[in-house]
């Protein structure tokens, strides 16, 4: 069955829930387990999905691009699991207190996360809207978490505000495309090419991608949202929220607009410039690690969206595969950040000095997450990089790959700065006593071990074969 995925993060949502009303206080860890069975059945029907069918008449589609999106946000799912765990069960060493609700937290992660599933198989407007909403509108809960937190509090609500608006310009937007065509499928908008009218419904569509996707200027909501977040779901956010406007981007631009998206080359050229560089430029002067990741985050996008210059049959893979590589660096960093955050309750830059001589394993997997951002070889970071590179000198941006080189120099700065507190400054002396706990020792492990078998692996290709874009198209069908 095509939606089998979809329906077991459904119906685990609504059991974590119910679990949620009878167990006791001392059993509440039972809806952590169930939460994390429920992700990890529904990625073995993600397996066992063919990636050719239709559901309803064409409205539900799987294709390879939407199965390689919906295995990306189960396993964001999963890990950010692991990563709530310690905060949410009050499992900390610090005066902070755990976020309490669990049963609630992973009900409402399980449904922005089914939103997202739905999101990439949708081909018509109306699903494409509700799915796009049920994947976000649960964020603005999950950014407010944290009652007790007045930061919290005011992520929430600058998420609400923002996402509204957002969602305005994007219901508009197809409202247009809808009165112009009578029809609510996708393909309706080919026909429009040409039309005023459908040029300003494409102008709020953009716009609305640009909240999404923290472009540049439509940036200015992340960095106070993922500071007042919970750890987790900061975590969470740059990178679900970036697979999210990713598969909307890849909606409306390939799937709406697929037959003259070469017409779109120099804005979505544009758009990665600024908002690369801007994003680098900003991070040099934060101070806060959330804020840092925020502007960190939003740089990423500029380098994502190069990935719409060039065909379908190659843009597309080198995106899927870069956004493959990013979430395991940034969720691999993330998992040291909320072990040291839920030790030491401190968020800045400057706390993580000395971190190599109290926990060097830790310490070396965050500096391996972090160059892999950088773009360093032979870790993922590079090789997604250059596929990105590679399209975008393909279609002829050749100056935009000069920017996109000069923003990795400047990039490897200011990770660069987190590596220096961990490696050279002097050891801190309320540093985090004791060692991480087993599920984010075990989201390390793992993550980081993707991130470096992802950057060989292509290599190790490349020597037998003779091409690594080759390998790029096998291991991504588009």
């Amino acid at each position: 069955m095509l939606m089998l995925p979809e329906i077991i993060v459904v119906v685990t949502a609504m059991a974590v829930l119910v679990a949620d009303l009878f167990l006791t206080e001392r059993l509440r860890m039972g809806v952590t387990w169930l939460s994390l069975a429920g992700l990890a059945v529904a990625a073995g029907a993600v397996f066992a999905t063919p990636m050719n069918g239709s559901m309803f008449g064409g409205q539900f589609v799987v294709d390879a691009v939407g199965w390689w999106f919906k295995l990306f946000f189960v396993i964001s799912g999963f890990f950010t699991v692991l990563l709530s765990m310690d905060l949410l069960h009050g499992r900390t060493t610090c005066r902070m207190r755990g976020i309490g609700s669990p049963g609630e937290y992973y009900t409402v992660l399980l449904f922005t996360i089914s939103g997202m599933m739905y999101l990439v198989s949708a081909r018509d407007m109306v699903l494409l809207y509700v799915s796009l909403e049920l994947a976000t509108i649960p964020l603005f809960a999950l950014a407010a978490w944290r009652r007790e937190d007045i930061r919290s509090g005011e992520a929430g609500l600058k998420y609400v505000i923002v996402g509204a608006l957002a969602s305005a310009f994007i219901l508009y937007g197809l409202g247009l495309i809808y009165g112009l065509t009578g029809q609510i499928s996708l393909d309706a908008a080919r026909v429009l090419k040409g039309s005023p009218a459908f040029w300003f419904a494409a102008a709020m569509l953009t716009a609305g991608i640009g909240f999404k996707l923290t472009l540049v200027p439509f940036h200015l909501w992340a960095a106070d949202v993922f500071e007042g977040a919970p750890m987790p779901i900061t975590a969470y956010l740059s990178v679900a929220s970036k697979g999210t406007g990713l598969a909307f981007m890849f909606q409306l631009f390939f799937r709406m607009m697929g037959g003259w998206v070469h017409d779109w080359a120099l804005m979505i050229a544009l758009f990665a410039a600024v908002t690369m560089t801007l994003g680098n430029c900003v991070a040099i002067v934060q101070h806060n690690i959330k804020r840092f990741m925020a502007f960190s985050a939003i740089s990423h996008a500029g380098v994502f969206i190069m990935g719409f210059l060039g065909p379908h049959d190659y843009g597309v893979p080198a995106m899927l595969f870069y956004l493959l590589a990013y979430i395991a660096s940034t969720l691999a960093l993330f998992a040291g950040i909320v072990w040291y955050s839920n030790e030491t309750g401190r968020e800045t830059i400057r706390d993580y000095r000395g971190l190599s001589r109290t926990n060097p394993l830790m310490a070396l997997a965050m500096m391996l997450a972090l160059f892999s951002l950088a773009g360093i070889p032979p870790l993922s970071g590079f090789v997604g990089k250059f596929f990105l590179f590679s399209v975008a000198a393909g279609a002829g941006f050749h100056w935009l790959v000069g920017i996109a080189a000069v923003n990795s120099t400047i990039a490897l700065y200011n990770y660069l700065r987190i590596v220096r507190e961990m490696y050279i400054e002097p050891v801190h002396e309320d540093g985090p006593a004791a060692p991480a706990s087993w599920s984010l020792s075990i989201t390390t492990a793992v993550l980081t071990t993707a991130l470096v078998l992802l950057g060989i692996i292509p290599f190790f290709y490349n020597a037998i074969n003779g091409s690594t874009i080759a390998w790029l198209s096998a291991v991504l069908p588009h």
